[in-house]
């Protein structure tokens, strides 16, 4: 039961931090300092990425026309603007990948 109540404290942390600009994942990290779970530490790591699901599928939920090219109701400017926004991810992306894959073990 008290490894429960941990669980909520993080959803708490990562709830208000989301939003916030803070680095929820660091206050996530930081919290677990204080509540440790005591769980393995593929766990821990497991746990910290799935409480930041519901953020993100928030965000999927929220934006989901905006991002979708083949939206109803869009004419050809809007899906070209939507077309260059996804190129301009995948460009901010690239470093990363190119400097991260390479290093990642």
């Amino acid at each position: 039961m008290l490894e429960i109540i941990k669980a909520v404290i993080l959803g708490i942390v990562e709830g208000i931090t989301e939003f916030l600009p803070i680095s929820s994942t660091g206050h996530l990290y930081l919290a677990d300092e204080f509540v440790k779970l005591n769980e393995s530490t593929a766990f821990i790591n497991m746990f910290m990425v799935v409480i930041q699901l519901g953020a993100i599928l928030a965000v999927l939920v929220l934006y989901f026309n905006k991002l979708n090219p083949w939206a109803p109701g869009k004419d050809h400017l809007e899906r070209s603007q939507t077309w260059t926004l996804w190129f301009k991810v995948i460009v901010a992306v690239l470093p990363s990948v190119i400097v991260g894959l390479p290093l990642n073990d």
